[in-house]
């Protein structure tokens, strides 16, 4: 395994601005360990260049393979604070911009585990963990998300204290309390001994993996029938706003301070252009994006022999023949994932500029989604 580390402590001054371009490092990887990919700006960093060292931006997704391991020292929205993505993870993170009332900052997590100790916040600093269920709020603490293929969540608290939230419920995890989030959206508190909290992490993904194998076969055919309903209304989104790549290309120029910001009604204008496409990406990107995550979870027990048996219904005879069919397009998928998540921060600009709100990362509802 090839494992490198950086032993030089590391502070960096994060400066966020609306400009793209002008965003400097949010943080720094400071450790890793085989497979980690980060996408940026809407395609990959070369992975000769994912090292120890590179720095992190806004809006940054890194993913980890099923050998991969990373350590972010982040600066957002305060220096001290260190991310660890596990294995088969993914996320990226948003930061306000810097004068803004209140920094926030938020990571968005995708698929897997992430272990975070954040250091000590201002009152005008917020720190998040969002899936698609909840939301985890602290102040300064160190926790464990764990989110299963089946998108349930679990909280764990060694230090500190967690308000944990799904719906109108809310509750705090702290040393001996965590919050489990069912694949029903549904929250609870169970009392475990602080000293037993990686022991019952342990326990939890098992059950989850346990559930993962008798319901697979069942779980890989609601979600391909997800799926290709999905992926066409993805790429019809981006085929719209591709033909309006002049526009887009403009905008690009601008959020790297190439050139200058156009007069109201040249801004109105391309806000109008851009919009038919950009509200249907806004519509079916959070839930698109949550289908190819759950797949990819499911690949694994597709893999260990637990979906065998054919499709009752649907397009695909069996497991294997749908994931024939989406392996060979998944690196297409995620190109065009990253790359949906950067025309929304280049559409963030322009419609700022327009006195727009910025869109918002509406998580899909999960309850209209079949259980495993």
């Amino acid at each position: 395994m090839n494992t490198r580390r950086l032993f030089s402590a590391v502070t960096l001054l994060l400066v966020i601005t609306f400009v793209i371009s002008a965003e400097s490092a949010a943080g720094i990887i400071s450790y890793l360990e085989g497979s980690v990919q980060v996408s940026r700006n809407g395609s990959y960093i070369s992975p000769r260049n994912v090292d120890i060292g590179l720095k992190i931006e806004a809006s940054d997704t890194i993913e980890t393979g099923p050998d991969g391991y990373a350590e972010v020292e982040m600066n957002a929205p305060s220096a001290g604070s260190i991310v660890k993505v596990r294995s088969n993870s993914s996320f990226y993170f948003e930061s306000s911009p810097e004068g803004a009332p209140r920094r926030e900052t938020i990571f968005q997590m995708l698929r897997g585990a992430l272990s975070l100790k954040v250091g000590r916040l201002s009152s005008r600093e917020s720190y998040k963990v969002q899936t698609d269920s909840a939301v985890m709020a602290v102040r300064g603490t160190e926790f464990n998300v764990d989110m299963s293929a089946d998108r349930s969540v679990l909280v764990t608290v060694p230090e500190g204290h967690v308000e944990s939230k799904s719906g109108r419920t809310t509750i705090m995890a702290q040393p001996g309390t965590v919050a489990a989030v069912d694949n029903n959206a549904q929250i609870s508190s169970i009392k475990i001994a602080p000293e037993d909290i990686n022991l019952y992490r342990q326990y939890w993904q098992g059950l989850r993996l346990d559930a993962l194998k008798i319901n697979a076969k069942l779980s890989i055919q609601q979600f391909s029938r997800q799926w290709d309903q999905q992926l066409p209304r993805l790429e019809s989104a981006m085929a719209e706003l591709k033909s309006q790549q002049s526009v887009i290309s403009h905008w690009e120029q601008i959020v790297q301070g190439n050139v200058n910001i156009p007069p109201t009604a040249d801004i109105i204008r391309d806000k109008r252009a851009l919009s038919p496409g950009m509200l249907e990406l806004r519509a079916i990107l959070p839930v698109a994006e949550r289908t190819f995550n759950t797949l990819l979870g499911l690949e694994e027990a597709y893999n260990q022999g637990f979906a065998d048996g054919p499709f009752q219904s649907g397009n695909y005879r069996n497991a294997a023949d749908f994931y024939s069919s989406f392996s060979g397009d998944k690196e297409e998928v995620r190109d065009m994932l990253a790359r949906a998540r950067y025309l929304m921060r280049v559409y963030s600009v322009l419609d700022g500029s327009a006195g727009g709100g910025m869109p918002s990362s509406n998580a899909p509802d999960i309850m209209s989604t079949p259980s495993f």
